[in-house]
């Protein structure tokens, strides 16, 4: 059932408050003439220094190609003055984050209709995902638009600019990295199920797009070890998704995660600890599967939990050092990022459309998300949220035409070289 589209206030009064809570998080950067992170500046800005369009519009790095990243700093580079570059790379990222909200706040699924829920769902997609590490930067505006895929598949479809622009994410997705291209199977299955017109072009776009990363930019990255270990998939589970939402104050959840990083890398595997998490896992899994069969409002909460289960488990496939580098809190941040919040949007889901008991257990556990997200929100690490002045920088550079620019974090260092 959909649900009459709402007031533009209901929609941009969020989105405002959501930018500026972003923006003031890193008002460091904004201070000092913005900033690049990491690759962003050493790699990708970098290379459209020194490349022509083409090349560095095309250009491959990591194993894929990331179109947002390659666009965004080849825009940066030819129409704003070098000082203040990375204004523009932060503001094209910052509506790509935006995107996923306004696809929460503009939806017309019945478990939205009210302006609460649509609010409540908006900030666990701000504070409860561990999002320093991918916010305000162009290279991962990826992990957004793979959010925003799984947003897509889990909800109704939509008519008019609503469902125009879910096309256009669907194609972006797969072009600017592995997210969109993990989720592109999902599609096939929802199509399968719904059979509708709608449905159909979602999977045809975003299947047609994952061909074309996978058939001309794809390529194997040396520096990812590609290794399935199940224990530590468990365990990362455990540590990045239910001790750090539920129980996640900070020195004790990352203490936690580099005991059980400790104890795996040792060859040490704590099978107790695993066995436990498992039988949780299956007791979400049931639980949401009898949801479903009661209330087919409820159906979506399933969807939302395999797209997070899927990219979470692909993710950690592909992380960079395996998913041993994922179990403590604060690391790794990207590869939790779109699991984390969609198994967010699940919880906050049953909440509406759960039975009774259900409605009132998630009830609960909507506000514990609200709560250690705000507390982790403000006690993020200094690593992200401060670096080098590029201002500073730029300034080092036009004495010195040598001089490396050092580029966010701080540590460990990263530099690029201008021409």
């Amino acid at each position: 059932m959909n649900v009459p589209y709402r007031n533009k206030k209901e929609v941009l009064l969020p989105l405002a408050l959501f930018s500026l809570l972003l923006l003031v998080r890193f008002h460091s950067a904004l201070l000092q003439g913005g900033r690049f992170m990491a690759e962003e500046g050493s790699i990708f800005f970098e290379k459209a220094s020194t490349s022509s369009w083409y090349d560095a519009l095309f250009y491959s790095y990591g194993g894929y190609l990331n179109i947002v990243a390659n666009a965004s700093t080849l825009l940066a580079f030819h129409f704003m003055p070098v000082a203040d570059a990375p204004y523009l790379t932060m503001a094209i990222a910052l509506l790509f984050q935006l995107c996923a909200p306004l696809i929460i706040l503009t939806a017309r699924d019945a478990w939205l209709s009210t302006f609460r829920v649509r609010c409540t769902v908006t900030a666990l997609l701000l504070l409860v995902p561990e999002s320093a590490e991918v916010s305000l930067h162009s290279i991962h505006s990826q992990y957004h638009l793979a959010l925003c895929c799984g947003l897509i598949v889990s909800m109704a479809t939509e008519t008019g600019w609503r469902e125009s622009l879910r096309r256009i994410l669907l194609f972006l997705a797969p072009l600017s990295g592995p997210g969109g291209v993990i989720l592109a199977p999902l599609f096939i299955l929802r199509a399968l199920v719904d059979r509708s017109r709608s449905r159909l072009a979602e999977c045809l776009i975003i299947n047609l797009s994952s061909a074309i990363q996978m058939l001309f930019f794809f390529h194997k990255f040396n520096d990812r070890v590609y290794n399935f270990n199940f224990c530590d998939f468990v365990l990362v589970f455990l540590s990045r998704y239910i001790m750090y939402p539920f129980i996640g104050f900070k020195h004790f959840v990352v203490h936690a995660g580099h005991h059980l990083q400790k104890m795996e890398m040792a060859g040490d595997t704590p099978y107790s600890l695993v066995i436990l998490t498992l039988l949780l896992i299956v007791l979400l899994a049931g639980i949401l599967a009898r949801q479903a069969m009661r209330d087919r409002d409820a159906r979506e909460a399933v969807w939302f939990a395999l797209a997070a289960g899927l990219h979470g488990s692909a993710s950690l496939y592909g992380a960079l050092g395996g998913a041993v580098t994922a179990l403590p809190a604060g690391c790794a941040e990207r590869y939790v990022f779109v699991g984390q919040s969609l198994f967010a949007v699940s919880i906050a889901c049953l909440s509406v459309t759960g039975t009774r008991t259900i409605r009132k257990i998630c009830a609960y556990l909507v506000p514990i998300m609200l709560v250690m997200g705000a507390y982790h929100y403000v006690a993020t690490g200094k690593n992200m949220l401060h670096g080098p002045s590029w201002w500073g920088e730029v300034a080092l550079w036009r004495h010195d035409h040598s001089h490396a620019l050092r580029v966010w974090p701080a540590e460990p260092e990263w530099t690029m070289h201008l021409p």
